[in-house]
């Protein structure tokens, strides 16, 4: 197991580090001080499995590193380390796993490690960084109902109804969605996410969001993609 501390206060670094080797786990563990170096680490594509992030940090808090994280891509754990529980919305949208309060008591991360091992689900990291003038965004796959061109445009149009928008040819981004099995070409216009389908209903495509989509007679091939996907699902 891969695990990463930021805290700017050594002491308290230190403290978690020997409290993770308690847990026994042949853990990996890397220490940083500053939020700026995790951010220059994860770009490295080291695998990390669990982040114990500091919320209060001089330069950066704990919640902005670990949106930044998101964005970059890291899938793994987060877990917050606080002396209050005050940012429970902004740890939900990044995610979070768990908090542990401060001072650290070495028998809860023990206890948390533990956990985390013999859980450990299979989890659904896949997706795709999109970057605009104003936003920087890693986009999991499975939020990610169609997408769309339009003009010059293509439309990143999400399960919770919003969208993302970037100046690109859908070939910018095609080759990335479909090679992933759950993503196929239904329309020269269109990809849809079969996992986001309800039913194939004639010439369209009904979504669980609501909308409907047109297939192209050049994509009859849908069709057996979609149904293929499905018995794969059901088989699992």
């Amino acid at each position: 197991m891969n695990i990463l501390i930021c805290d700017d206060i050594r002491d308290e670094a230190l403290k978690l580090q020997n409290a993770v080797k308690e847990a026994d786990l042949e853990a990996n563990v890397m220490y940083f001080f500053k939020p700026q170096d995790v951010l220059k680490y994860i770009k490295t594509n080291v695998k990390i499995d669990v982040c114990f992030l500091d919320i209060i940090m001089p330069e950066m808090n704990g919640i902005e590193l670990a949106r930044k994280m998101r964005a970059e891509g890291f899938g793994g754990k987060i877990v917050f380390l606080t002396t209050s529980k005050d940012y429970g919305v902004e740890s939900y949208q990044v995610k979070a796993y768990f908090y542990l309060l401060k001072p650290i008591n070495t028998k809860d991360v023990v206890r948390l490690l533990n956990e985390i091992k013999n859980t450990s689900p299979i989890e659904d990291n896949a997706g795709i960084k999109i970057e605009t003038r104003n936003l920087t965004r890693f986009v999991y796959f499975y939020e990610i109902s169609f997408v769309e061109v339009i003009n010059k445009n293509v439309y990143f149009r999400l399960l919770d109804g919003s969208e993302i928008v970037i100046f690109a040819s859908l070939g910018d981004i095609l080759p990335q969605l479909t090679s992933d099995g759950r993503f196929a070409q239904c329309h020269r216009s269109y990809v849809v996410n079969i996992d986001a389908v309800t039913q194939i209903r004639g010439k369209e495509i009904i979504l669980r969001c609501g909308r409907k989509v047109p297939i192209s007679r050049s994509y009859k091939e849908f069709s057996d993609q979609y149904y293929m996907r499905v018995m794969e699902k059901d088989m699992q």
